[in-house]
């Protein structure tokens, strides 16, 4: 239900109904995630016929706060998503108490959590050099590490025995690009949304299932 002329999602850098994509790394996962198939142009996304609400708090920069990733993860929970793709991430700022809460109230609404694992070819496991939200320990989050063309970790890739899940093809990803164009990227970002994309088609198909059965189904 729109109430501040968000149709398609919200803009918590500038406060408005709009998420447009000024920077270009979320036009790239939202692709993945679900561009359109069989038309002979550009890209296929996993999940071909998907419904994606852009939630925006981090700038053209690609800088934001944690109390912005907390303020576009309720609202997201809070305006319908069952699948959050999440690519993006840090070291502890001393107010991860309160992210990984927001994390908690999603997995109370029966809401999944896909994270990029990170970039520093770090092991998340390790809390003093770990990457947040992936390596919290919540249980609905799905941390997705980089996979390049011969199905290796990527070598910027951080993992984690414990902390990490599964992981997905990060090494030069062709998807979209604002302006009508197309690029190539490579990061735990690109893997991010693979998974997104596949827990999504998955749920589609069984929309019975609860968040763990499509977790689980992703691991196995």
């Amino acid at each position: 239900n729109p109430t501040k002329g968000d149709v398609v999602g919200y803009d918590f850098i500038h406060n408005d109904g709009i998420p447009y994509d000024d920077q270009g790394h979320g036009s790239h996962c939202a692709g993945t995630i679900g561009a359109v198939g069989g038309n002979g142009v550009g890209v296929s996304g996993v999940n071909q016929r998907v419904s994606i609400m852009g939630v925006k708090f981090l700038s053209a920069e690609g800088s934001g706060t944690t109390e912005g990733a907390i303020q576009a993860i309720d609202y997201a929970v809070e305006h319908g998503a069952k699948v959050l793709s999440n690519s993006w991430g840090g070291p502890s700022d001393g107010n991860n108490n309160a992210l990984q809460d927001s994390i908690k109230r999603a997995q109370d609404k029966g809401v999944l959590f896909i994270a990029a694992a990170g970039n520093d070819g770090k092991n998340n496991d390790d809390a003093r050099q770990a990457s947040y939200p992936a390596a919290f320990d919540n249980e609905n989050i799905i941390a997705v590490a980089a996979t390049d063309d011969k199905d290796g970790m990527a070598y910027f890739s951080n993992y984690g025995k414990v902390s990490t899940d599964v992981g997905a093809p990060g090494v030069n990803v062709y998807s979209l690009a604002p302006g009508n164009k197309y690029a190539s990227m490579s990061g735990t970002s690109m893997a991010c949304p693979h998974v997104a994309g596949a827990a999504a088609l998955v749920w589609s198909k069984h929309p019975d299932w609860d968040w763990r059965k499509v977790k689980e189904v992703l691991m196995n």
